[in-house]
This record gives structure tokens, C-alpha cells and sequence, in this order.
């Protein structure tokens, strides 16, 4: 029985692309880089960033402009000084104490004497140095009084400085240096990312994710043929439309992975000349972590997975064609040598396209670890579209013995998952070796919340929701819990991807949800028009009759 997408969906799936997009270019607009603030007391901090690419013009000029935002951020009852020490020598010997950092303002001598002790060494500091003081502009004006009055009423004043400094100034009940540095953090106070890093990250992210689901969907179809399994014969055609999605993410890596090699973004340290020629552990990986042979393993990856899965369409329908059981052996005799290349290709495509971001680490439970995230988003990805294809009068030889197999499979790949992510955590964890530690240090620094939440939902609600029989029947547990865990696998590819390329300042906005959407919406199109080419039941498959009658 041939299947095809009402106008309705079409509108709704090409809504959503539309309106992923417009949420995402109105998101690349609120990309980010961030200044790092360290409070000193209640009225200095400094502001730091070591990012080399300040000394661009562009930065400079978005720099300046961010100065003048910085000294009207806390309105008129403030005054605020920056002294801008940038690229100056910072040698822990000359301390940054407030009086060596020049925050002593009876004179001003100490800032003078600290920066000519900089200008003797010619050491490169930080890009981005800013010495910031903040004055309650009452204060400044009595202090500024006090100098033109004699005796009694300068003590005056001075009383009333010490008054007005008390508990933020003016009564107000603020900390002026944490309230400023507040601002630094939450990304208020920050310059426009001209790399727009975000922007690459989270195509990187997506490309992944949904290559990674389809791909998922092609394993599961190879695995069912070359293990001749019988049950699920009748849903062979939903993994088929699943993975006839492949090029979304396949399109999405290109882009990524070509916009890298020409230097247009930095997500892989690797790339790059300069710092692959002098660092000393990316210089020892440059037999296997170079551009040529990369490119050759990246075509090796998307000329087989491609080839395969057009070759699996290609001759299902020939079968459903010509019938008897020599296509059917054959599919067995290809898949077992796709399983081979899978085995090998889905670690080695983890490490390429993924564990190479964090140059310095590695894990060997990495691809294992990237390939049970692939394998559930496929199952999940199954399952959905299986009910809904129920829901709407197809598959009509899929019972609820077929949905509760799937909904195994959903519980048990998420315990693989959950397993591995262990495994590579505590072993990790437990060794302490810093080279290898510093991956996790930066997931839970900077994405503590995520990272650990992404975690909880993905291995506490297939447990407790899918342990029932009844549950695994269910269509309303399935839908609901699956959306859930779908969600929390995309957050665990952004765990693995943003840590290691926009580090601390990421952000979740419309740039995020507009570019989920939009892949979304066009990874269910590719789904539904594959699902449309042939009908929804390999009518001579040897096994057809097993499957409808499949009951336990």
C-alpha cells in the first residue's frame, strides 16, 4: 500500500523549516564573545580575555565602543574608570594587587609606576586587560569639593564618602563591581563574534545529529538483514525512509568540515598550520590528523554510507519485483560487508568529525560511546514515525508486538548509552590524568546544568517508563518520553560539540532552536518523500508472512 504526505503536513514540515530559519538568522545576530571579569572589591574588578583575534581592526573598534557601553552600564549614580592595560606584560612577580594594579586614587602614582614597570618588559600579556574602578559619582563630587574647602569641612566630606561607599552607594543595596561583572558574564556587556562561531558550532551539531539518525536507521536495516531476522519485515521500509535522509547531514558536515579546511572557522585546532606546527601532542597526532588524509577518510565515510543505502533501496524494490530468495541473499551477503565497514567507520567518523575538536584528548570508548547516541536517535526516529504512519491508516500489518519490539530496543540501547557514558566518565574521572580530566573540568565548569541534566533524562526515564511491558505499548508513553530522550541525545551532541569550540560563552537562543527546527522540518520532508517511493511493505520478502503474524 504506497503512502502519501497530505498538503497539511507538507505546510506544517515546510512552516517549520521557515520558521527555523528566520528564528536562526535573527539568532546569527546575537552571537557573542565574551570578556571574563575577576571582582576584586566592591568597586574593582578586571576584565580579561586571552583571544589573540583582538588586535584585528573590526575587534578593535567593537572594543572601543564596548568601553563607552561599559561606562554608562550602571547608570548616572556611577563613575566608572578603565584603565586599559592590554597586551601589557601581566608576570605574577609584579603582583595585581589594587594598589600595584594603580586602583590607589590618592595621586595617582601608583598607576604611573605600574605601567612604566610593564613597559620595561617587552612580554606579550593578555589581549584584553582592562583595570576597572568605580566611584559613586556623590563621592567623587565631595571628594572633588573637599580639595577646594580647608579643615573641618573636608572631614565633612570625607565622612560623608564613607557613608555614601557603604552597601553599594547611595543606598541602593547593589555591589557596583559584582553588578558590572554580572553584566560580563551574561554576555550584556560583549563585542559581536565576527567568526561567528556559534553559528558554525551548532551546524556542526545538527549536521551530526540527523546524519547521525539516519545513519542509525541504515545500521539497524544492514544488522536486520544480515541477521535474516523475521519480526521486522513489515517496518523494512520505515528504516529504508529514515535513511534516505542521510544527505541532510551529510550536506551539513560537507559545508562544516570544508569551511574548517579553508580557515573560514576554527573548530579544529588541527587545521591549523601555525598551531599544528607548534604544538608539540597535535605534531606527534599529524600522521593520522592531517587535511589530506582526513578528506580521504571524510569521502571514504560518505561514498560507502551513501552507496549502501541507495544500494539497499535500489534492490528491496527489485525484490519486490522479481520475488524469490536470490535478491534476498544477496541483501544478506551485502550487509554482513556493510556491518564490516560500519564497525570500523562509525569509531574512526567519531574520532575524525567529533573527538578531533578537543586535539589534546582522547577516549578509546569514544566511538563506541558517539555510536549508541546514533543507534537510539535512529530507534526513536523509528518508533515515531511508525505511529504515526498507525495513526494515519497505514502500515496495517504493524501491531502492537512490532511497536513493544522497538520500544525494547529503546530501552536497551539507552542502558548501552547510559553504560558507556559511565564507563568513559569514571575511568576517566577516577585516573586523573590531566590531559585526559580536562575534557570533563570544561563540561562541568561551564555546562554543568546541561551536561548532567542531558544526562539524568536520558538514562532515568527510559528506565523507570520503558522497564513496563505495558509502557513499551503505549503509544502516548512512547511519543512523549521518546520526544524527551530525542531532545536529550541533540543536547549530548552539544555537549560534545560547544565545549570545545565556543568553551565558556555558549549560549541557548533563537540561533539554536531556529536551526533544530529548520533540520527538523527537512529531515522529515527527505523522510516522508522517501517513504512515498515505494510502498510501505516488501510484498515478496521471505519472511513477510512471519512478520505480520508475529506475536509474544
Amino acid at each position: 500500500m504506497g503512502f502519501q504526505v497530505s498538503g497539511k503536513v507538507k505546510k506544517i514540515l515546510f512552516g517549520l523549516v521557515g520558521l527555523g530559519v528566520i528564528l536562526m538568522v535573527a539568532g546569527i545576530f546575537t552571537q557573542k564573545r565574551y570578556l571574563f571579569p575577576e571582582v576584586h572589591d566592591d568597586h574593582h574588578l578586571t576584565v580579561i580575555s586571552n583571544y589573540e583575534g583582538y588586535s584585528e581592526e573590526h575587534y578593535q573598534a567593537a572594543l572601543n565602543d564596548l568601553k563607552k557601553e561599559v561606562e554608562g552600564a550602571l547608570g548616572e549614580d556611577y563613575v566608572i574608570h578603565i584603565d586599559d592595560k592590554s597586551g601589557v606584560c601581566t608576570d605574577p612577580t609584579h603582583g595585581h594587587d589594587h594598589e600595584a594594579e594603580g586602583h590607589d586614587h590618592e595621586g595617582g602614582e601608583a598607576t604611573a609606576d605600574h605601567g612604566d614597570e610593564h613597559a620595561d618588559h617587552a612580554h606579550h600579556g593578555p589581549a584584553v586587560l582592562w583595570h576597572i574602578s568605580i566611584e559613586a559619582k556623590k563621592q567623587e563630587e565631595a571628594h572633588a569639593e573637599g580639595e577646594n574647602h580647608e579643615g573641618g569641612h573636608a572631614e565633612e566630606h570625607d565622612d560623608h564618602n564613607d557613608h555614601a561607599s557603604h552597601g553599594g552607594g547611595h543606598g541602593h543595596g547593589i555591589i557596583p563591581a559584582e553588578e558590572l561583572a554580572s553584566m560580563f558574564e551574561n554576555g550584556k556587556l560583549s563585542v559581536k563574534d565576527a567568526e561567528n562561531r556559534r553559528l558554525w558550532s551548532n551546524l556542526l551539531v545538527n549536521g551530526f545529529f540527523f546524519f547521525g539518525i539516519a545513519l542509525g536507521a541504515l545500521f539497524y536495516l544492514g544488522l536486520h538483514y544480515a541477521t535474516e531476522s523475521g519480526w521486522g519485515v513489515v517496518l523494512l521500509r520505515v528504516f529504508e525512509g529514515i535513511s534516505s535522509a542521510i544527505w541532510l547531514g551529510m550536506a551539513a558536515l560537507f559545508v562544516v568540515l570544508l569551511a574548517s579546511t579553508f580557515g573560514m572557522t576554527h573548530i579544529y585546532p588541527w587545521m591549523d598550520n601555525d598551531i599544528a606546527s607548534t604544538d608539540a601532542i597535535i605534531y606527534g597526532k599529524g600522521a593520522y590528523l592531517n587535511k589530506t588524509f582526513f578528506w580521504i577518510r571524510i569521502a571514504a565515510y560518505f561514498g560507502i554510507f551513501g552507496s549502501f543505502m541507495m544500494w539497499f533501496r535500489k534492490t528491496s524494490r527489485r525484490e519486490d519485483e522479481e520475488g524469490g530468495v536470490e535478491l534476498h541473499f544477496k541483501l544478506y551477503r551485502r550487509s554482513a560487508l556493510f556491518l564490516v565497514f560500519f564497525a570500523v567507520f562509525s569509531s574512526t567518523m567519531a574520532w575524525d568529525i567529533i573527538m578531533s575538536i578537543d586535539t589534546h584528548w582522547f577516549s578509546t570508548l569514544f566511538g563506541w560511546y558517539s555510536f549508541s547516541g546514533i543507534w537510539l536517535s535512529g530507534m526513536i526516529m523509528v518508533m515515531m514515525i511508525t505511529l504515526y504512519l498507525k495513526s494515519k491508516g497505514s502500515l496495517e500489518y504493524v501491531n502492537e508486538n512490532h511497536i513493544h519490539d522497538v520500544g525494547k530496543w529503546m530501552f536497551a540501547i539507552s542502558f548501552l548509552w547510559s553504560y558507556l557514558w559511565f564507563s568513559q566518565f569514571m575511568l576517566i574521572w577516577y585516573s586523573n590524568i590531566p590531559e585526559e580530566v580536562t575534557y570533563f573540568i570544561a563540561r562541568f565548569n561551564d555546562y554543568k546544568y546541561i551536561f548532567m541534566g542531558m544526562f539524568a533524562v536520558n538514562f532515568v526515564l527510559p528506565m523507570v517508563f520503558f522497564m513496563s511491558r505495558d509502557t513499551k505499548r503505549s503509544a502516548p508513553y512512547l511519543i512523549v518520553i521518546g520526544l524527551i530522550i530525542f531532545i536529550g541525545h541533540w543536547f549530548d551532541v552539544f555537549c560534545m560539540v560547544m565545549p570545545g569550540t565556543v568553551f565558556a560563552e555558549w549560549d541557548y537562543g533563537m540561533l539554536e532552536i531556529g536551526m533544530f527546527m529548520a533540520f527538523l522540518g527537512g529531515f522529515l520532508l527527505l523522510v516522508f518523500k522517501g517513504l512515498a517511493s515505494a510502498p510501505l511493505v516488501q510484498k515478496n520478502h521471505p519472511y513477510l508472512q512471519e512478520s505480520i503474524h508475529h506475536e509474544f
